[in-house]
Order: structure tokens, then sequence, then C-alpha cells
């Protein structure tokens, strides 16, 4: 194994791999090392200009943890090194380094540069291995989704632009036209105003002024441009019309002439609004001028250079998809937020959580989502019959060959094995700072509050303990049910300037709990430390997907004991079957233990034969959480919103019939999942339930004497939104 340093120069971390473009390409061919996560997070370097950003310019870009991209590229650079088994990296600080494999490093004042190695920028390239724009993928969902302002606005859009450009070359403009453009309220093509809107009397001064700013306003339309210059004599022009302010109106006739040149948002703070979560969104976003022609400009010239549109002019209108893009966003992660709490304190409290349910639930997509609310590590595995301890703890694995190609067998840890390390690398990573110290002293007041009968005040919160590293809390001016957990991790976050969590709700509570400690616990300023932590996440989330399909004590095997809440950290130590063979100075030499910030997340479905033979010595360890397929529905939001309503009829009536046949139940619900597929079938009801459905219903009622007369049972529930829409329209 070579050994190779890293070197400092300038702030720049130096080193040289030696892995040709060749060799990338079949690391970036390879199915077992390269997963999504991976795959992603070099996509979204890649993406940016010199493929080079920061952890946190990329966080806040896609609103995530920064630590999620510091942590996912270790991880990629562990797994390479593993790969090709020839070198070893040692950091400036004389410890394992892994990140300078696939990056090359600098500060830039107070934060840390990665960019992509050029070898595998080119690897990438020539493998065709990069992303979509983000603003592309947010255009394409919106085409897909045959969105209003594309599909309805868009259209009379059009149509209103050529009659306006053709009355402006010829100079032969009909009254109807022309009050059209300038005065009507709604209804003009371009935009609807409401203030900001011509009176009747300066409409008439307008109309009969007209010969004076008609030459401009011939030659933007016929060159489908404008200048500055251009710009403010027509707005000179419609103040001395005018008695009161119209920037929106003006603006109006302006953008009535120039389709692909500027946007058809007209009142500028809406545009601003829009193109300040674009700045914050993409670094390399243009600086905001403060002035709605030249934003107008820069906006149009930055989507056009990262979107293909459909139609050009789309993108006069694509601000206002944007806008309302942002609005829904916002809503999601706050609605998102408020329903993933109680699952993360069921998860928090208990350490391990079966989420149980029928199958189309999204167990698996909520046990991403609560880990991904959480900050946290996360693995992912999914069990199957074959699956066994070696996969899942350690055993004995090949080896490469010797020089004399011989090969031998070598203790290899499994899956959870080796994200137990990483768990326990992250939990004692040395601190710079004495936040432990202080979070601890917060704690204990909060307990000997609550033993004297009484509560911990801070900012407009009352605090109580959730578990023995996380907070509750609730508004000292709402009900006691509104209450939210937040963690070390979280306030941590907040104490280091960064988003406690990665929708940035709740931040200023965060805030207010680190000056809290500062006022009484002495905490200390925070100081940029290490910067190149491996991982500085300290909540690691293991998810099981299907965890009852494998021989659940065949996997486990003497874990049953250390996987218990009450035994996590060193005395739940135990000796595994490969103990004698760890290496001297491992960790787990004297035995195995699960660290204190590990949790599990389990899925399973209800229906699976295989949930009968699940052990009881494990049940007991595992809170259980039954999904219902009326729980998720939150799923559809943003996919189908224009199906949901219909969807959802249908769904109840479905369920509710299948809860009547003997020998079903509702473990045998269909759901909200399979409902996502309308997208494929642009809304047919008719192809869902020929093609995914009825083939599931008639699995579960095969062996039914009367199978036959129950599938057409369920069929006419599912149908039976149609029959009261008839009704409806017929009366």
């Amino acid at each position: 194994m070579e050994i190779k340093k890293v070197k400092q120069n300038n702030g720049e971390y130096l080193c040289d791999i030696d892995i040709s473009t060749d060799e990338w390409k079949t690391i970036l061919q390879d199915e077992n090392l390269l997963n999504g996560n991976y795959k992603d997070a070099l996509i979204k370097f890649h993406s940016e200009p010199n493929h080079k950003s920061t952890c946190k310019a990329l966080g806040d870009k896609y609103n995530v943890s920064p630590q999620s991209f510091n942590g996912t590229i270790t991880n990629f650079a562990k797994a390479v090194q593993k790969k090709l088994n020839r070198l070893e990296i040692i950091g400036t600080d004389g410890k394992p380094s892994y990140w300078i494999i696939p990056m090359l490093g600098k500060h830039v004042g107070e934060f840390f540069e990665w960019t992509l190695r050029p070898e595998l920028v080119q690897a990438m390239e020539e493998l065709n291995l990069k992303g979509k724009h983000l603003l592309q993928k947010i255009y394409d969902e919106a085409i897909e989704n045959k969105h209003w302002v594309f599909f309805d606005w868009f259209p009379a859009y059009k149509n209103s632009v050529q009659e306006y450009k053709e009355q402006a070359i010829n100079n032969n403009w009909t009254d109807t036209v022309f009050q059209k453009l300038v005065k009507d309220t709604t209804k003009n093509g371009i935009s609807d105003l409401q203030q900001g809107n011509f009176t009747w009397e300066e409409f008439e001064k307008i109309k009969i002024n007209w010969s004076i700013i008609q030459p401009v306003i011939k030659n933007i339309a016929e060159e489908n441009t404008i200048s500055k210059a251009q710009y403010q004599v027509i707005v000179g022009f419609f103040g001395k019309q005018t008695t009161g302010n119209r920037p929106s109106g003006t603006n109006r006739v302006v953008a009535s002439f120039l389709p692909n040149i500027v946007t058809t948002v007209v009142n500028y703070r809406y545009l601003r609004d829009v193109i300040a979560k674009l700045k914050n969104r993409f670094p390399d976003y243009p600086k905001i001028q403060e002035e709605w022609l030249t934003d107008n400009f820069n906006f149009i010239d930055y989507c056009n250079s990262n979107v293909e549109f459909k139609d050009s002019w789309h993108s006069s209108v694509f601000a206002w998809y944007l806008k309302e893009y942002f609005e829904h966003e916002r809503q999601l992660i706050q609605k998102n937020e408020a329903s993933m709490q109680k699952y993360i304190d069921l998860l928090l409290n208990n350490k391990n959580l079966i989420l149980t349910g029928a199958p189309g639930t999204g167990k698996t997509y909520l046990a991403k989502e609560i880990a991904k609310a959480l900050n946290a590590e996360t693995e992912f595995v999914q069990f199957h019959p074959s699956y066994d301890y070696t996969d899942f703890v350690e055993g004995l694995r090949p080896t490469a060959p010797d020089d004399n190609g011989n090969i031998g067998f070598g203790r290899k840890d499994g899956a959870f094995k080796e994200f137990c390390r990483s768990a326990l690398k992250a939990n004692t990573t040395n601190e710079v700072d004495n936040f432990d110290e202080a979070w601890d002293k917060l704690l204990l007041l909060v307990k000997d509050n609550l033993a004297s009968g009484q509560l911990t005040k801070i900012g407009s919160w009352v605090f109580s303990l959730s578990t023995k590293d996380s907070l509750k809390y609730s508004s000292t001016n709402t009900p006691s049910q509104y209450n939210f957990t937040i963690t070390k991790q979280n306030v941590y976050d907040a104490y280091q300037n960064k988003k406690a969590r990665p929708s940035g709700a709740f931040q200023k509570d965060m805030e207010d709990v680190v000056e809290y400690m500062k006022e009484n616990f002495q905490l200390k300023n925070y100081q940029e430390g290490a910067i190149l932590q491996e991982a500085e996440n300290n909540i690691f989330v293991f998810i099981i997907d299907e965890i009852n399909r494998a021989e659940i004590s065949k996997v486990f095997g003497e874990l049953f004991f250390s996987i218990d809440a009450g035994y996590r950290g060193e005395k739940g130590r135990v000796k595994t079957q490969y103990t004698n063979l760890q290496d001297d100075g491992d960790i787990f030499k004297e035995g195995f233990y699960i660290p204190e910030n590990v949790y599990i997340i389990g899925t399973m479905n209800d229906i699976d034969r295989s949930v009968e033979s699940f052990d009881f010595a494990m049940r007991r360890r595992f809170a259980w959480k039954e999904i219902k397929a009326i729980d998720r529905i939150s799923m559809w939001d943003g996919s189908i919103d224009e199906w949901k309503d219909e969807a959802l009829k249908r769904m109840k009536s479905l369920n509710s019939k299948i809860e009547t046949i003997q020998g079903l139940g509702s473990a045998f619900h269909i759901g909200p999942a399979y409902f996502l597929k309308l997208k494929n079938y642009n809304g047919s009801y008719d192809q869902l339930w020929d093609n995914h459905l009825e083939g599931v219903l008639f699995e579960y009622l095969r062996g039914f004497p009367d199978s036959d007369l129950r599938l057409n049972e369920l069929k006419t529930a599912y149908e039976v939104i149609i029959e009261s829409h008839s009704n409806v329209e017929n009366n």
C-alpha cells in the first residue's frame, strides 16, 4: 500500500493521487460502488462554474445540510480507495484523509472550497455523467405537469404580443387593441394589473400624445431589443401623461413588445423576490442591480444559458412559474417539518423504529425523510432471504491475490459495523469549544427545574426534556400539543452560524438557545476549527428496507443484546464471532458495541407472510408505527396536484370496500404511492387500474371462492367517483 502525504501551499491542499481518466471511468461505471447519493453529489459539483464550490454554497443552493456533501464525498472517496486498494492518504494532521482523492481543495475566507479533479471531470464528461441544471429540471416538471402558466396563459400571451408587434410596426392601432395594451386591467395578455394601472383620464392623454412615443415603440418592436436610453424615453413619456407613479403600467407596455428579452413580471417587487431566491440558490447568478430592466436582461440571459425552452418565448413567463414554485416549496417544507415531528420524536426516544403498513404507503420514502429532517448521515440496505451476518456485521471475505497469485481470506466489516465505526468517529471528534460542557449544564438545569415543578423559559418558548440529548419546547402562547424537538446537533449547527435544519425553520429559536447558553453557562464564541472534518453530523440513521424478509436471528446474531436502546454505548459491548481477528488497537478489539448516536429505522409490509416469523426478541426492541394510506397523501403534493382530489376519493372508496371483505382489512389497503403512477398515463384511472391495481387486488383475493365477484365489487368502488360526477352533470 503506497503512502501519500497531503501538502499545504498558500491555503491549498495538494496530493498527487495518480488516478487516470480511464480508471475514473471504470470507477464511475461500477454499479456496486457509485450509488445514487455519490452520483448526485458529483453531478452537483460538476454543474458549478469551473466544477468548484463550498459545501455551504451547495447546501444553501439545494436546501440541504452542507455536511451532507462533506460526508457523501468522504464516503465516496473511501469507496474509491477500497476499490483501488493501492494507496493511503495521510493528511497534514498526520491522520488518514479521503476527500482529496476525488477533489482538490483550498481555504477561501472562512470556508473551504472543493474542486473536482480534472481527470474525474473528464471521465464524467466522456461518460456523459452530467446532470441537468436545476432550473432545467424545474421547467421540465412544469411542462410535464402541463402547468397553467405555459398551457393556459402562454398561448394568450403569444397571440397578444404578435398582435401588439404587428400594429406597432405598421403604426395601425385599432381602438380595441390600443385599449387592451394600455388600459385593460386584466386579460391584456401580458400581465394583470390592479394597482399601478392607468386611470381613464391618463389613458386618454396617452392616446392623444401617442405619436410622440410611437417611433421608439416601433423600433423596439421591429428589432426585438431595447436600450436603457430607449427605456428611459418611454418612462419619461408615461411620466408626463400621468399624475402619479405608474412603473408597473409602464413596464407592462414595454414587455408587450419584447418576448425573450424581458419578463411579464412588471411589478419589480415580485421580480426581485424571484431573482433573490435564484441568487441564494445559484452562486453564479448575476448580482442584483435593483433596476427592473437590467435585472430582466440578466434573468432572461441566465435562464437561456441553463434551460432549453420548448418555445423561446417561455423565458418571458418563466418567472411567474418560479414565483409560484418557490412559494409552494416553502409551504411544503413547513408542512413536512410539522408532519415529521411525531416520527422524529418516536425515533429519538426509542433509538429503533419500524414503519409498518400496507404496500404503497411510502414507508421507505418516509424513513429517508425522517433521516433528512434530522440532518443525519444515512446508510440504506434492503434485506432479502440470502442476506446474512457477514453482510450486516462482519465475516471472512476473499482478499486480493498476493504476488504469487494466491487468494486468502480476511475479516471484513459488514455494512452496519462499518456504519457504526463512522458514527463513533463523528461522536469522538475533538471539539475546539466548550459547547458540550455548556449543553450538559443546560440539560441539567431543565431537568432540575422539572423536578421542582418549573419549566425553563428561553425567549417565547418553554423547554422540557425529550431524550437524553434532546429538548422539547412549546410556545407560551399556544396549546401544549404544539411542541417540537430540537437535538444537540440542531443547536450546535446554529452555534456555528449554520442552518440548524435544512429548511431553516425555527432557526431563531436555536439561536436564542445559543445566546442563553452564552449568558448563563459561559459558552465561548465559536471559533472556526478543523474545516475538513470527515463526518460532522452527530446523528447517524441506518435504514433497513424490508427488514422482515431476512432471517433476523441469522443477520443480527449476538447484536440482539446491544441493539436494545438501554444498552447503547460501551455498556452494550459484546464479543462477536470474529472478535479474535480484530487488529490490535482497533476500537472494537474488546468487543463490538453500537454508539449512542446510531438510530435504526426498519420498514415492512403488513401482508408479507414473513412478518409472522419476525423474531419476538427483536419486536420488543423496536417502536412500531403503522403508516396508513391516508397518512401519506402528502406525497402527492407537487406531483399529481391536478388529479389528487379525485385520487383521494377513489382511494378512500376502494379501501373502504376492502375492509368489508372478510380475510382482508386495512393491511391490504391500496396506498397513495400507486396513484403517483397517474403521471405515466396522463391521469387515466382506467390504465392505472388495468396496469397496476387489478393485478395486486387479484393476488389479494387468490384462493377466495368468490374472487371474481369480489374483484368486480372493488372495481365498482374504485369507479364510484365517475358515477357521482355523472349525476352532478345530469342534474
